[in-house]
């Protein structure tokens, strides 16, 4: 069910073309801790794997990229995705206290709510995080897997919620599940 209502809601309209990926920030601030669950499909099975689940150390979840902010609608409540320029967008789940408006144009870096544990249109959490996925403009979910984003390279695993995160200045690898420092 979730993995229906987040396709559905997460995908934006159609465009003919797709720019190239974007360069995107990590969704919080860098310089500290974070914990990542690792590489998976919104469902945690066999669908594209376009979902990262952060939890940082002060909670705040941010905007990768500027862009136009859209509340998603469910029964429990909302969820936010922004659409960039180019025909992607992110979208950003269980987010606690939401602090942006649905159509307010945002920077990149701008604060969107807290890590939370809410389940608006359903799923699960077994702590609070942001549920971090990618979208192309085709409607399609967009893998994480050979991406770069906020100066980390994502390789996704074979597994669900497994994968590595290499920080290409100074290739540090970070197995996930686990926990690293967002550096620049």
């Amino acid at each position: 069910m979730l993995t229906a209502v987040l396709g559905l809601l997460g995908a934006p309209a159609a465009t003919a073309d797709v720019a190239p990926f974007p360069t995107l920030a990590l969704p919080f601030k860098a310089g500290q801790q974070v914990y990542s669950a690792g590489i998976h499909s919104d469902d945690g099975g066999t669908g594209v794997k376009n979902a990262i689940d952060f939890s940082p150390a002060d909670r705040t979840v941010r905007a990768a990229l500027a862009g136009t902010v859209h509340l998603q609608h469910c029964a429990g409540g909302d969820w936010v995705t922004i659409d960039h320029a180019g025909g992607w967008r992110t979208g950003y789940y269980h987010l606690e206290g939401i602090d942006v408006t649905d159509g307010e144009h945002v920077e990149a870096g701008a604060v969107l709510g807290s890590t939370g544990n809410a389940l608006p249109c359903g799923g699960s959490s077994t702590g609070a995080h942001v549920h971090f996925t990618l979208w192309t403009g085709s409607g399609a979910a967009e893998p994480v897997d050979g991406k770069t984003i906020g100066g980390w390279h994502f390789t996704a695993g074979t597994e669900q919620y497994t994968g590595t995160a290499t920080h290409l200045a100074d290739n540090a690898v970070t197995q996930l599940p686990g926990h690293f420092r967002a550096k620049l």
